[in-house]
């Protein structure tokens, strides 16, 4: 079974009233409201809790949305009264163990001498991008003396929880099923220590341009679309400052407060929250209040027009005259201003803030380009080369690294050497598209 740890969290009620809680990793969102009910005067029924742009729903587990040491949740209030189910048997979830985060400004950070393939965010003592190594224990009793069947051979099966399969050495088990977690590889790193893999930054092997500067840099982001378009990592962090400045960030139902690929591309949206902690602790407050209240407003509410106030507000359908809960402000409803009887001179909605960054500047040209980085780089993967012991031409097929000749020689296909811990650790598998 995993770990069950307690931690705090904290809470911002709407206007900006902020206190503590202590939770439990195991717990689900319902058990985290119970324990707001009790530090607070709200009932179950007059508050709903937001993560990142996300509405929480009573069954989520604080695990499987990524809530961790420290981190806010926002306590929207309103009235609702549809019952709340206060069912507690769950099913855990079983994913990578992401750890506990800080915010913190991200400086890039490479291995000196050795091949990186993976990057984390690295919470303590790094406090930004550094390289990781993966590795792999049993998903239920975390035993890191697990067999795997057969080795990874992308991102997905390292990502997509009990994907891949093998055999617990532990005594005690008998679970098949294999758990990918991520350390920072610039440190010692006890066996809790893990961190977030930030999937879409790769090491730039095959000196692709940035889409933006057209300057070829050691590392890239990597977006989700069909092209692959990269950008450097300077260039993703002022693109990302840049489009929530803007308040060019969406709310995306499975995803939350995001972004797309700078092009525009459909499906190419950023699915990892922890690659915006990159903007800097004061970008990253911003984001979750922006995403805060881009939720509010989605789910039909309204907030307050005061000068230094903003509080959500989740009034009754209807309702017109609205009265703070925090700086005590009475509005209308339709227009913001002043609450007034009588028919509004004109009804106003909420403003939108300016265009999202300006795609334009990508031509075909550069979308040509980059199809051709990516069918460039899959002949580099596909094209044959000799064992470093006997000579013979060997072709790799699948994304693994670990290779083995016909004359019994184990080696690593990037490294052309016989195949060692650091190997398995930095680049186990080919981390491209």
């Amino acid at each position: 079974m995993a770990e069950i740890f307690t931690f705090p969290v904290s809470v911002k009620e709407s206007g900006g009233k902020n206190y503590m809680i202590n939770v439990r990793s195991d717990w689900n969102v319902t058990q985290v409201k119970e324990a707001i009910v009790r530090q607070s005067r709200l009932q179950l029924t007059q508050f709903k809790l937001v993560f990142a742009g996300m509405e929480l729903k009573e069954q989520m587990t604080l695990q499987g949305i990524g809530v961790q040491n420290t981190s806010t949740l926002h306590c929207v209030r309103g009235n609702f009264s549809a019952s709340v189910q206060l069912e507690r048997s769950m099913k855990p979830l079983k994913d990578v163990n992401l750890g506990a985060m800080e915010p913190a400004a991200a400086a890039a950070a490479a291995a000196e001498g050795q091949r990186t393939q993976f990057y984390v965010y690295c919470k303590k003592p790094c406090e930004a991008i550094a390289p990781g190594k993966l590795r792999v224990r049993c998903a239920e009793c975390k035993d890191t003396a697990f067999v795997l069947s057969k080795e990874p051979s992308g991102w997905s099966d390292v990502l997509t929880p009990r994907k891949m399969s093998g055999n617990c050495n532990s005594t005690s088990c008998q679970c098949k099923t294999a758990e990918f977690f991520f350390k920072c590889s610039s440190h010692h790193t006890l066996n809790e220590d893990t961190s977030v893999p930030l999937y879409m930054i790769r090491s730039n092997d095959v000196k692709v341009e940035c889409i933006i500067c057209l300057a070829v840099r050691e590392m890239v982001v990597v977006f989700d679309c069909i092209v692959g378009h990269s950008i450097c990592v300077g260039c993703f962090v002022e693109y990302m400052e840049r489009t929530l400045n803007d308040r060019g960030f969406v709310e995306d139902r499975q995803h939350g407060y995001t972004i797309k690929c700078p092009a525009g591309c459909d499906g190419s949206e950023v699915k990892e929250i922890h690659h915006f902690r990159m903007m800097g602790n004061k970008n990253y407050d911003k984001y979750q209040r922006f995403g805060t209240e881009e939720c509010v407003l989605q789910m039909g509410g309204i907030l307050c027009p005061q000068v230094d106030c903003g509080n959500g507000l989740l009034p009754e359908q209807g309702q017109r005259r609205i009265e703070c809960n925090e700086c005590k402000h009475v509005f209308c409803a339709r227009c913001k201003k002043a609450y007034h009887s009588g028919s509004c001179n004109s009804a106003s909605s909420r403003q939108q803030g300016a265009q999202a960054y300006n795609t334009n500047r990508f031509s075909a040209v550069d979308a040509e380009r980059a199809r051709w980085v990516v069918a460039n780089e899959r002949y580099i993967e596909d094209n044959a080369k000799r064992c470093p012991r006997c000579g013979v031409a060997i072709q790799k097929t699948e994304g693994c690294n670990h290779m083995t000749c016909t004359c019994k020689f184990e080696f690593c296909w990037l490294c052309l050497i016989e195949w060692n811990g650091n190997c398995q650790g930095r680049h186990w598998f080919r981390a491209t598209r």
